[in-house]
């Protein structure tokens, strides 16, 4: 098992952080079902902290489903059948290809979300789905407020498919890119990229709202990877 050393960790919040840490490593393939975690004393002395550190960040895991303990002989990794949340921290993204791999679920994600939206959606989604966009294009200048927009334009469709898990997910994934985004667009022309994305917008919420689900996935698979290559995702 990888280590890594407190020079990575804030002093507070420790166990969350060395628990964040295994986690990202099971959630890579890096630690694989059955396989065994070290012993406490093991783990404090690898990562520099405590053993009662040690137990609330493998105690974290083991409420999540990640891991769990058999007594006298110690923890190991969990089937991901046992997993009882979902849990991405900073820790899970330390790699480019990271956040690549995310934006691909947002692709498998949203694409299906659009064309259930058509299928789906009423007078009052559509609305909303307009509001989202009339508001990303009255921002001038700003990065922050024009991805919140942004953000909040892709959680109206999801909550156009009338299907809450979508909603749920959806909200999950997006506001975890959110700030890799927001990063990605100040380093771009924010007039040009912006124009582009907006009528991009546009051509999926008229697909949405012509009850096209086809239509809807494509110009949302069209919009997401044309937004991947701007943005460097």
């Amino acid at each position: 098992m990888a280590t890594v050393g407190t020079s990575k960790f804030n002093r507070q919040g420790l166990p969350s952080q060395i628990a964040g840490f295994v986690r990202s490593q099971i959630v890579k393939g890096e630690l694989k079902p059955g396989d065994r975690l070290p012993t406490e004393r093991e783990m404090a002395g690898d990562h520099g902290v405590s053993r009662a550190v040690i137990r609330e960040a493998v105690a974290k895991l083991i409420h999540e489903g990640l891991v769990i303990s058999r007594q006298g002989v110690g923890a190991f990794v969990a089937s991901p059948d046992n997993a009882t949340a979902l849990v991405l921290d900073p820790q899970s993204f330390a790699q480019p290809e990271d956040f690549q791999q995310l934006y691909e679920l947002r692709l498998v994600l949203e694409s299906g979300a659009a064309g259930l939206a058509a299928r789906n959606c009423d007078a009052n989604d559509l609305a909303a789905i307009d509001a989202t966009i009339e508001e990303m294009s009255r921002v001038e200048g700003s990065h922050e407020t024009y991805v919140k927009h942004d953000i909040a334009f892709h959680r109206a469709i999801a909550a156009a498919t009338k299907n809450p898990f979508v909603s749920l997910f959806i909200s999950f994934v997006d506001m975890k890119l959110q700030e890799s985004i927001f990063v990605a667009l100040r380093k771009l022309d924010f007039e040009t990229t912006t124009e582009i994305s907006i009528r991009e917008h546009k051509a999926i919420a008229k697909a949405i709202g012509a009850r096209d689900p086809e239509a809807a996935a494509f110009a949302m698979t069209s919009h997401l990877q044309n937004s991947s290559r701007r943005l460097g995702l």
